[in-house]
C-alpha cells in the first residue's frame, strides 16, 4: 500500500467530533503532499507576544527566502557590485521589501483557506486556461532548476574539480536526500535550509572583513536613492527579478504545515495570530537574504573599487564575471581562502535553492492538476523533469552558461504573471479570503507594484530579443 493510501486510511479514521477537528481533517486532505506526522502543532492561542510561538512557525519563511539567494541572485550582486559599487544597495533593500510584501500575500492566501495557490487555481480557473498556466510555471521551475543545479555544479568544480555535467548529476542525488528528510517530520528539512543560510552567512560574511569596506559609503549606498548611469541593467534586473514564480506557490503550500485552531470561536483570532507570525518570520528571513545579497555585493564593489576605479568599471562593463570567474577575483584578493569561502557559500546556496525548487514542483503539480502519485513519485517525476535538460546545458553549453542563463532569467521574467497575478486577485477576493481579504489602499499598491515588476521584466527582455532578431538576420 503506497504512503498516500496509509495517509488517506488514517485520515478517513480520525475522530472528528468536534468542528475543529473535523475542519483539521479537511485541511490535512487539502494539503496532502504533507505527511501526517509533518504537520506542527502551534499549540493555544497566546495573550501576547510569544518567542516561543513565533519558534513554532518558524520554517517556512527561511524556505522561501532561499529563492532570494540562489545562484542566479548572487551573480547579479557580483555583477551590481562589480558595475555600480555601493551605488544599488538601497535598491535590494526595496525588492526584499516588496518581496516581502507579495510573499505575505501569497502565505496568508494558504493561512486563510487552507490551501494552496496551486490548489485555487484548479478551482478557480477553466481547464483552457489551467493547462496553459500550469505548463507555463513548470517551465519557469524547470528553467530556476537548470540555474540552481549550475550554480552547484560549479561549486563542487571550485571546490574538487569535478566536471559541470558530473557535479548536475550529484545536485540531482543531493536534492533526493535532502527532501527525503521530509518523511521525518517537517522541521527536520526546515533545520537544514537554516544550516544553509547561516552557513552562506558565515562564508559570504567572513569575505566582506576581510576586505575591508567603506562603511560610511555602504551607509550612504543603503540611504541615498540613486543610480549610476552605467548600471541601468543591472538594477533594471534586481527589480524586475526580485519573485521567483515557483516561490509564490512555494510559500502557500508550506504555510500548511502548521496546525493552527479553525473552531468557530477561536477561528478569527487563530488566523490573525498566524498571519503576524508567519509575516514577521517572512521578514526576519528576507532581512538574513538581503545581509547575504549585500556582503556578495560590496565584496565585489570593494574589489573592482581598488586601484585605477575608473578603469576597473570600465571593465566590469565590457565582460561581467560569472561564478568561475568571481572565484579568481577572490583568490587575487583575498589569497586561497577567498574562492574556498566563495565555493562552500555558492554550494549551499545552489543546492538549496535546488531543493526548493524541486518542492515547488510537487506542489504545483499535485494542487494544479490534481495528479495523485505517493511522494517519492511525486519527488522523481519533478526531479527528472527538469534533470534532462539540465543535462544538456551542462554538456553543450558549458563555455556559455552566463550566457545562456540570461536566456534563463528572460523565462522566469515570462512566467512571472502567471503566477503575480493569481496572487493578487486571490488575496483580494472576498469570496476567498472573507474577512481577511486585502483592503482597497493595499490593493491598489499591490497591483502598481505588480504592474512596475512586470514592465521592468519587460524592458529586460527588448535588448535580448533584439539580439536575436540581429543575430537572426545575420545567420539567414
Amino acid at each position: 500500500m503506497s504512503q498516500h493510501s496509509e495517509d488517506s486510511s488514517l485520515l478517513k479514521n480520525v475522530d472528528c467530533g468536534t468542528p475543529e477537528q473535523s475542519y483539521n481533517s479537511t485541511l490535512e486532505r487539502e494539503f496532502e503532499v504533507h505527511d501526517i506526522g509533518n504537520l506542527v502543532e502551534v499549540g493555544d492561542l497566546e495573550p501576547a507576544f510569544s518567542f516561543r510561538k513565533l519558534l513554532r512557525f518558524a520554517g517556512p519563511g527561511f524556505a522561501m527566502s532561499i529563492a532570494y539567494l540562489d545562484p542566479g541572485n548572487i551573480c547579479s550582486d557580483l555583477h551590481c557590485g562589480a558595475v555600480a559599487g555601493y551605488k544599488l544597495i538601497w535598491l535590494l533593500f526595496l525588492t526584499h521589501a516588496l518581496g516581502l510584501y507579495v510573499q505575505t500575500l501569497s502565505a496568508r492566501i494558504g493561512i486563510v483557506t487552507g490551501r494552496n495557490l496551486a490548489q485555487h487555481c484548479h478551482e478557480q480557473y477553466a481547464r483552457s486556461i489551467r493547462i496553459p498556466l500550469w505548463l507555463v510555471c513548470e517551465l519557469a521551475i524547470i528553467g530556476s532548476d537548470i540555474q540552481e543545479s549550475i550554480g552547484t555544479a560549479i561549486a563542487l568544480y571550485l571546490l574538487f574539480g569535478v566536471q559541470i555535467w558530473a557535479g548536475i548529476l550529484v545536485a540531482a542525488l543531493l536534492s533526493y536526500v535532502i527532501l527525503g528528510i521530509q518523511r521525518f517530520g517537517a522541521r527536520k528539512v526546515e533545520a537544514l535550509f537554516i544550516a544553509m543560510i547561516a552557513i552562506m552567512c558565515a562564508c559570504f560574511g567572513v569575505e566582506v572583513f576581510m576586505s575591508s569596506p567603506d562603511v560610511r559609503e555602504i551607509t550612504k549606498g543603503l540611504l541615498i536613492p540613486r543610480i549610476p548611469a552605467s548600471a541601468t541593467v543591472q538594477a533594471v534586473g534586481i527589480v524586475g527579478a526580485v519573485i521567483m514564480p515557483h516561490n509564490l506557490f512555494l510559500h502557500s503550500a508550506l504555510v500548511g504545515t502548521r496546525r493552527i485552531k479553525r473552531a468557530a470561536d477561536v477561528r478569527h483570532a487563530s488566523i490573525r495570530e498566524a498571519n503576524f507570525y508567519t509575516t514577521l518570520e517572512s521578514g526576519v528571513a528576507l532581512l538574513f537574504s538581503f545581509a547575504i545579497n549585500a556582503t556578495i555585493m560590496i565584496v565585489f564593489a570593494d574589489i573592482y573599487s581598488r586601484g585605477n576605479s575608473a578603469k576597473s568599471v570600465h571593465m566590469a562593463e565590457q565582460h561581467l564575471p560569472g561564478l568561475v570567474e568571481a572565484a579568481d577575483l577572490l583568490r587575487g584578493a583575498f589569497g586561497d581562502l577567498g574562492p574556498l569561502l566563495w565555493a562552500i557559500g555558492l554550494l549551499s546556496s545552489g543546492q538549496s535553492s535546488t531543493a526548493t525548487g524541486t518542492m515547488a514542483g510537487q506542489y504545483l503539480m499535485e494542487g494544479m492538476m490534481r495528479l495523485r502519485a505517493s511522494p517519492w513519485l511525486r519527488l522523481f517525476i519533478s526531479r527528472s523533469t527538469s534533470l534532462v535538460p539540465t543535462m544538456l546545458v551542462g554538456v553543450l553549453f558549458t563555455s556559455r552558461l552566463d550566457q545562456f542563463d540570461e536566456w534563463l532569467n528572460v523565462l522566469q521574467s515570462l512566467a512571472l504573471p502567471f503566477a503575480l497575478i493569481p496572487t493578487l486577485k486571490l488575496a483580494q477576493s472576498s469570496h476567498v479570503m472573507s474577512e481577511f481579504a486585502v483592503g482597497p489602499r493595499w490593493r491598489a499598491f499591490g497591483w502598481l507594484a505588480a504592474a512596475v515588476i512586470i514592465a521592468l521584466n519587460v524592458y529586460l527582455l527588448l535588448p535580448l530579443i533584439v539580439d536575436l532578431a540581429s543575430y537572426g538576420v545575420a545567420a539567414a
